[in-house]
């Protein structure tokens, strides 16, 4: 469930992206009270202590500066393999990516950084820049026709724990009726979920033929803090990486966060969604 994740990961590659990631993952450290992991995985066993040392040095500025304390693992083996068994063992409730861009994502594809997840309750944070400060903090949650696109409202209901959230509900508008049918269902599903949970929401509706677009665009202009993408289930993230549409939401020009959510049969054992 997502109240026993204990850890928020930030995978660490010794450079600026994943300074950018632990920026968000202490904001949400101080407001969760969750703790925060640093994590590298190495090839070989023997560069083990080095890597150790130097996330140690790394924890060690964040308490100086930051006045948090981190923690840091050094697994072996593979990136997709290390970082799951590691987030398996120490509960992780998310996982914090830094990426530089559309460029910087190709990099991510070859490594299957965000693989991972593939069929975990856990969601990842893509992000492209430091935490803009600010007294409020928003969401745009697509909701389309799928039934899983319900599953998202599970983490706003999460994040409202502990922060006050506005919330857009963002849907898109297609030419076949059955379609608009569904939508319609869900969108009327997901209004009632957050009144009986008290978050603040508005709806807004866009094309489909311009939908994450439109997100992007409209998240700019009101300084939306949080993009939910619901990820595809066949073929984990490779899959969801190598369409285009997806690529651009996630490393979109505006540089706001994406939560990525992958859906899975356990989420469905929730009360809100039977």
């Amino acid at each position: 469930m997502i109240e026993d994740g204990k850890t928020i990961f930030v995978p660490w590659d010794f450079k600026g992206v994943s300074e950018y990631a632990l920026d968000h993952a202490l904001f949400y450290s101080s407001k969760s009270k969750l703790d925060i992991c640093l994590i590298y995985v190495v090839k070989k066993k023997s560069l083990v202590k080095e890597t150790k040392s130097k996330l140690d040095a790394i924890a060690a500025d964040v308490l100086e500066k930051k006045g948090k304390q981190v923690s840091t693992i050094v697994e072996v083996g593979s990136f997709h393999s290390g970082l799951k068994k590691a987030a398996d063992k120490h509960q992780a409730a998310m996982i914090f990516v830094g990426i530089d861009g559309f460029k910087g994502i190709q990099k991510y594809i070859g490594t299957n950084i965000l693989n991972v997840l593939s069929g975990a309750v856990i969601p990842s944070v893509v992000v492209q820049k430091p935490k803009h400060p600010r007294s409020t903090f928003s969401i745009v949650c697509p909701i389309d026709q799928r039934k899983e696109s319900k599953l998202l409202l599970r983490w706003i209901s999460f994040l409202s724990r502990f922060m006050h959230l506005k919330v857009y509900l963002a849907y898109p508008e297609f030419e076949e009726s059955g379609q608009n049918k569904k939508i319609f269902s869900n969108v009327s599903f997901a209004k009632n979920f957050l009144k009986n949970e008290k978050i603040d929401f508005e709806t807004e509706c866009f094309s489909i033929y311009d939908f994450n677009n439109s997100i992007v665009n409209f998240s700019r202009k009101f300084g939306v803090d949080l993009i939910l993408n619901l990820t595809k289930k066949a073929g984990g993230y490779r899959s969801f990486f190598t369409t285009p549409k997806s690529h651009y939401l996630i490393a979109n020009s505006e540089k706001i966060p994406v939560m990525c959510i992958t859906p899975t049969p356990g989420l469905w054992k929730f009360t809100p969604f039977k």
